[in-house]
């Protein structure tokens, strides 16, 4: 097989990885993890965007550190490690985003970010890192990041139109304010919506990609 050929069918791979991790396999919409944090802070786009810049901060580092020595640390270790590492992450991320980015935003949005530690990127790092490349680690800790963004952020702005008339803070031409949106149970009826969207396109997506690389070998 020529080299060209090669790089490309890596290449289809790689993108395909991304694509499953961000859309059709998202983090949240088809597994189910991240729940908690988009139910209950969600409710703003700035909410959202520093929720999803924590979640790269963390993740993607972690994941890659977990893929290059994940396999030379003993099982009963790993987990040792790992809340060890992600510790320092999120002190470092919580320090940043009090003392550089704002004050206001750490104290609505502190108490989620150990939260998703333990349950999205426990989840992720752990159990998929040790099993891959490092170039697979990253692009699947990217893929998952995206796939958390898209969700959060989509739903957090929604919201943030919906209960107060604004985005990011900025006033929408429209009185119309819909405070009830707040509760829980609008963030699961639009969560169910993106999902019910999800299965209705990705099948359409996995096709393509693998057509592709079929193609690329």
């Amino acid at each position: 097989m020529s080299k060209p050929n090669t790089t490309r069918r890596h290449l289809w791979r790689n993108t395909h990885l991304f694509v499953e991790n961000a859309v059709t396999n998202n983090i949240v919409l088809i597994q189910a993890l991240g729940l908690c944090p988009i139910i209950a802070a969600g409710v703003s786009l700035q909410n959202g965007v520093a929720l999803t810049a924590c979640t790269a901060v963390v993740l993607i580092p972690l994941s890659l550190f977990i893929a290059l020595v994940g396999n030379w640390l003993p099982k009963w270790l790993r987990p040792v490690v790992y809340v060890l590492l992600a510790s320092l992450l999120l002190v470092a991320t919580a320090y940043v985003l009090e003392t550089y980015v704002s004050a206001e935003l750490f104290a609505k949005l502190h108490m989620f970010i150990p939260l998703m530690a333990v349950n999205m990127l426990y989840m992720r790092s752990v159990g998929v890192s040790s099993i891959i490349n490092p170039i697979g680690t990253v692009v699947d800790a990217l893929g998952s990041t995206v796939g958390f963004g898209v969700v959060i952020c989509s739903i957090s702005a929604l919201r943030e139109m919906a209960i107060s008339g604004t985005i990011w803070g900025i006033p929408l031409e429209y009185d119309v304010a819909l405070p009830e949106v707040a509760s829980p149970f609008a963030a699961f009826i639009l969560l169910g919506f993106m999902a019910a969207v999800l299965q209705w396109s990705r099948q359409r997506i996995s096709a393509f990609f693998h057509r592709k690389e079929a193609e690329s070998e």
